[in-house]
């Protein structure tokens, strides 16, 4: 139980960050609406937001993998939570592609979508993390 919470928790907290970070290279410093032609300033390195996203994506990915490791031999199974509905979710988080997202974020694209997908992703492992059982 406390290997299933820590996975989910972790895979929870690098998906956050990842998303902070996505949020963070649409904000200048300045403000809002500033561009590089009025100085470049308040425009923040768009290179190390989305090396760092990818970072923290990888790590969730990584953060999955003892989880996936166990779902597949079985030690892991609906008895360890309180509804059945936990192990789709949990095969969600598990057989979701982050390829596709990775190759997104190394292409420096489509940082909207990308940040919606991770909120997704974050919502997902956190309900499952709600739904292990305590017992």
């Amino acid at each position: 139980m406390k290997a299933i919470r820590k996975c989910l928790s972790d895979a929870h907290s690098s998906f956050q960050e990842a998303m902070d970070v996505l949020d963070d290279m649409g904000r200048g410093s300045v403000g809002v609406g500033m561009t590089p032609l009025v100085g470049g300033f308040a425009m923040k390195d768009p290179k190390s937001g989305y090396r760092t996203a990818l970072i923290s994506l990888d790590s969730a990915e990584k953060a999955l993998q003892p989880l996936a490791v166990r779902l597949r031999d079985g030690r892991v199974n609906a008895t360890h939570f309180k509804e059945e509905r936990a192990m789709s979710l949990l095969g969600d988080l598990i057989n979701f592609d982050y390829g596709v997202l990775i190759s997104m974020l190394s292409e420096r694209r489509g940082r909207e979508s990308v940040w919606y997908r991770l909120s997704e992703l974050s919502k997902i492992a956190e309900e499952a993390y709600q739904l292990v059982s305590t017992e």
